[in-house]
């Protein structure tokens, strides 16, 4: 991993073995992230061994995996205190490797930001349930009803 002007190798390691194989371009990203907020930036995820993916319950292809010797992690789950889960979304939308890459809003008040090759690729997630981003913005726990996957979504949906 490249040296972090904000980040340190332990708030990027995985929570289950303590390696942290973070690609470049994550670590720039987060970064730029950082600079743009003016305030800290919290990493609650981001390398994640395959252990500790299918404990966090990620996919197979997470972009939090990374493989020993080989694929360096791309993803981190973050937040931003003093800034909405909305204002935290559009930050990110405006780092290029981000806008380029993925970005996934989730019901736990975080967001998910990738480096991903192959994207952009946006999604939310409500309940264990794909859902349009705007649907989480609007969510009551005691109502939820409208979750629908958006036309776009451009993650594989899990089995029903």
């Amino acid at each position: 991993m490249k040296a972090s002007e904000h980040f340190t190798e332990a708030e990027l390691a995985c929570h289950c073995c303590g390696v942290c194989q973070v690609d470049d371009t994550l670590v720039t990203a987060l970064d730029a992230l950082r600079n743009a907020a003016g305030k800290p930036v919290v990493i609650d995820d981001a390398c994640r061994c395959p252990k500790h993916n299918a404990a966090a319950g990620g996919v197979g292809h997470s972009e939090h995996l990374f493989i020993p010797g080989g694929q360096n992690t791309m993803a981190a789950d973050l937040r931003i205190p003093g800034l909405t889960m909305e204002e935290t979304y559009e930050l990110a939308l405006e780092i290029p490797a981000f806008a380029k890459g993925g970005i996934g809003a989730y019901d736990g008040d975080f967001i998910h930001v990738d480096t991903r090759p192959n994207g952009p690729a946006r999604w939310a997630r409500v309940l264990g349930r794909y859902c349009a981003f705007d649907t989480l913005l609007s969510f009551s726990p005691n109502d939820p009803r409208n979750l629908t996957v958006p036309p776009n979504l451009h993650v594989p949906l899990p089995p029903r």
